[in-house]
């Protein structure tokens, strides 16, 4: 029989101040300021207002569960979410306290293995989420919640590309401080790429590239795979691993979506590739794609990538 994880003990602090809230059924408190932070179908709101771009824009949720840690029923987490599933799961053991920035709906996975503090900017999101332990509707940018020095990992998938350059300094900052001592960071994003495909299409119509890749997703931190590295490098982090992916003319169906919409005499083609995410054919090609990116990507250049995974090691 499976066990549950223990109730989670960790605290929240006032994102003003920093001091530790009481927790009351409804609400929680700060002695210090006097806020109160309502809690709303279990979800903790630490915002003022809401945010109008992202406010209920992302529900999805990963629903797949093994019946057991055997390789052959976790096998499929390799092929979830471009391996990020995989590579969470691969580097963060059972039992460890984690979280999840620009969660939406949640990995369910996750919620079984992890004990998970979820947080987003969308309420409606969080609201959807009922298998983390935590939920924080919070502004990463401004504070994560949290005490220093209190989670073993803060992970996020394709949500870093939509936090502007400026302010992605602070939000490492702000993990490095709620990260323990050898804390992991595990982020999957999409970046500005260099691919030959994508190439073409951005040289033909560079404002329409920007209003289908960059404008039309909120993708306002589109940056180079080497620019974020730098980045994480220079806020005091170890970078363990990067592996490029997507690096070849075979690309996510969400992407042939968008070439199709340039309108030249590949827009049959690519609006036939843009089915490829839909059964019969959804499975086969992702497991096509993911061995792509595993056997192939590795050998080309990683300015070709559309999307990286980065796995990084607070100091100390």
């Amino acid at each position: 029989m499976k066990t549950k994880n223990p109730v989670l003990t960790i605290s929240l602090i006032c994102p003003h101040d920093h001091h530790v809230l009481a927790e009351q059924p409804t609400y929680f408190a700060c002695s210090e300021c006097g806020r109160v932070y309502d809690v709303v179908e279990g979800v903790v709101c630490t915002l003022e207002e809401t945010d109008k771009f992202y406010e209920g824009a992302y529900k999805n949720q990963t629903n797949y569960l093994p019946r057991s840690e055997k390789f052959w029923h976790v096998w499929p987490l390799w092929l979830i979410n471009s391996g990020y599933v995989w590579m969470v799961r691969k580097i963060l053991p059972k039992g460890s306290t984690v979280v999840e920035l620009g969660c939406a709906g949640g990995v369910r996975y996750f919620g079984q293995r992890y004990r998970m503090i979820g947080c987003d900017l969308s309420l409606a999101s969080l609201m959807n989420l009922d298998f983390y332990e935590r939920r924080v509707q919070v502004d990463a940018a401004a504070c994560i919640a949290l005490p220093d020095n209190s989670v073993d990992a803060v992970i996020s998938s394709y949500f870093w590309e939509h936090i502007p350059p400026k302010s992605k300094p602070k939000i490492l900052e702000e993990c490095k401080r709620v990260l323990k001592p050898g804390g992991k960071l595990v982020f999957l994003y999409d970046v500005e790429t260099d691919n030959p495909l994508i190439r073409q299409f951005k040289k033909r119509d560079l404002q329409l590239y920007n209003k289908l890749f960059i404008d039309g997703d909120g993708h306002l931190g589109y940056q180079s795979s080497d620019d974020n590295v730098s980045l994480y490098q220079r806020a005091g982090y170890e970078v363990l691993k990067q592996r490029g992916l997507e690096k070849t003319c075979f690309q996510s169906p969400s992407a042939y979506d968008k070439l199709a919409c340039f309108g030249t005499s590949t827009k049959p083609l690519l609006a036939w590739a843009a089915g490829l995410g839909r059964q019969p054919f959804f499975y086969p090609y992702t497991v096509f794609m993911r061995l792509i990116d595993t056997l192939v990507c590795p050998l080309l250049p990683n300015r070709w990538s559309r999307i990286s995974m980065v796995v990084c090691k607070k100091h100390g």
